[in-house]
């Protein structure tokens, strides 16, 4: 009997913790409405050997939250064995040199063959914090990948 109280108690303490993640799910999707109004802050052109053509365009992206990431765009699908990332820097406050990458929890991941965006998680900002934006291409020649171009934005709030 006391074995069949203590399974009755940890299956009502699971439905509360069910409860409670459902009630979470309502406020999150209204935050993410309210935090509308996405815009390019800063941008940069995505250039090899630091000479034009421009192969894509690294953003520092910003809300009416305040919350900033980056964003990068390849102006066309990258090739097999090539890849893109879009990092985005915080410098000021609790976390200074806080680098996220579009890897990182809560971005979308590298662009890799046949995509041509990624964008890295959001970062809320405060007094005193700005932002830039870099972006990455790397080609793997068959060694492993390599860095062939790289150009950042402007630090900016």
């Amino acid at each position: 009997m006391k074995t069949l109280g203590i399974l009755l108690s940890t299956a009502g303490l699971a439905g509360v913790g069910v409860l409670t993640f459902a009630a979470a799910a309502p406020a999150q999707a209204a935050e993410a409405a309210t935090c509308s109004g996405a815009r390019s802050i800063a941008s940069a052109p995505m250039l090899r050997d630091h000479k034009p053509p421009s192969w894509g365009t690294v953003r520092l992206v910003r809300d009416n939250c305040s919350q900033y990431w980056a964003e990068i765009s390849m102006a066309s699908p990258v090739v097999a064995n090539a890849k893109a990332n879009a990092f985005v820097v915080q410098y000021g406050g609790g976390n200074n040199g806080r680098v996220l990458s579009c890897d990182s929890s809560g971005g979308n991941g590298s662009v890799i063959a046949g995509q041509r965006t990624c964008r890295t998680p959001k970062i809320k900002g405060g007094s005193g914090i700005t932002f830039a934006a870099i972006g990455r291409e790397y080609h793997n020649y068959g060694g492993g990948y390599e860095e062939i171009s790289e150009n950042a934005t402007k630090r900016t709030r």
